[in-house]
């Protein structure tokens, strides 16, 4: 048998030290970006990971390397147990850190749960602070559930929590000043993402709201002429901001405008398992297959390692919309 690997790396020299775990493609909100108002055809149940697969995936791939796993949906905490599951993933040898990313609705509910599993960071997807507008986006009358659980996340003491925000032209890109206020006033840090062309957008509909990070930071730089430039660690995908004085900071992902390829050591996992070595590109790998077959731990890595083989040196959003889009929604291949 051929020895395990001392780490996963990509063809490029990138080692893999981060997975994006999708925990199902259901959720209870239908983002604009997301998700069609009618929805999509969820996944069936028995063709998604169990815990017990997941959390035995994560376990073998803690063993060459595997630093960080983050918990996405759909939204995740519609799937029962998440924070046993949490828990589990916490206790496995090497791995170093747990996160979710969540709508927050649920967050009320289950935020204790989730701190007393060992999660201490949470990322919390909010495009906008208007209550009628928030509907609007999201296509649910839930602003005040997602605010609740935001304001139960901070009185526990996760830290950081991050807001993203995806900035959309005509949509909620008049808030990037609001935003920045609120970092002056809570210990959060807000992120504005670049609208990205994933799912059911035409050309035409994403260059229509398409909005770079560039503007957004002038925006900043204009209100606050004295903001602080932060630094990054090298694997951030992120630019990173503070207003003088303020208890929380503003981030920038530029995913379209700036890319951030060179330091990627991410790769995700779906709910349906499949790994996506890159979110700008088709490709998925089928793991769930193999696993369900019989595979070993040995397997489970060549596997992943064969996936890596078809990790891009750079994204390519603008490329993957003139050839046709995304073959999935966003929510089915995890936020």
């Amino acid at each position: 048998m051929t020895p395990l690997p001392l780490a996963l790396s990509d063809r490029f020299g990138r080692r893999i030290e981060y997975l994006r775990v999708s925990l199902t493609d259901r959720c209870n909100l239908r983002c604009v970006y997301c998700m069609p108002e009618a929805g999509v055809p969820f996944e069936n149940l028995d063709n998604v990971l169990s815990f017990e697969e997941l959390v035995r995936i994560i376990r073998v791939l803690a063993s060459v390397g595997l630093k960080k796993v983050r918990l996405t949906g759909g939204e995740p905490l519609v799937r029962k147990g998440v924070p046993e599951l949490a828990a589990q993933l916490m206790a496995i040898p090497g791995l170093e850190e747990v996160t979710l990313t969540t709508n927050g609705i649920l967050l009320e509910r289950d935020a204790q749960g989730l701190w007393d599993a060992g999660i201490r960071r949470l990322n919390l997807s909010m495009d906008t602070l208007q209550e009628a507008r928030f509907e609007k986006l999201a296509r649910r009358a839930e602003f005040a559930r997602a605010w609740a659980g935001l304001e139960t996340a901070l009185a526990i003491g996760f830290s950081p929590i991050k807001l993203n925000c995806v900035l959309m032209r005509g949509i909620n890109d008049d808030e990037v000043a609001a935003f920045g206020r609120l970092t002056q006033e809570r210990p959060l840090s807000v992120r504005f993402l670049e609208y990205m062309p994933i799912g059911e957008v035409s050309p035409a509909q994403w260059r229509a709201h398409y909005v770079s990070n560039e503007e957004a930071l002038a925006t900043l730089q204009r209100l606050w002429p004295d903001l602080e430039t932060l630094n990054d660690s090298p694997e951030s995908t992120s630019r990173n901001f503070r207003i003088p004085g303020a208890l929380g900071t503003i981030g920038v992902i530029n995913p379209i405008s700036h890319k951030f390829c060179d330091g990627c050591n991410r790769l995700r996992l779906t709910a349906n398992g499949k790994l996506v070595p890159c979110l700008s590109d088709n490709f998925e790998y089928d793991l769930i297959g193999p696993l369900r077959a019989g595979c070993s731990d040995q397997e489970i890595l060549e596997h992943t390692a064969a996936a890596l083989v078809h990790k891009p040196i750079q994204s390519d959003f603008e490329g993957r919309l003139s050839r046709g889009g995304s073959l999935r929604m966003m929510s089915q291949i995890g936020g």
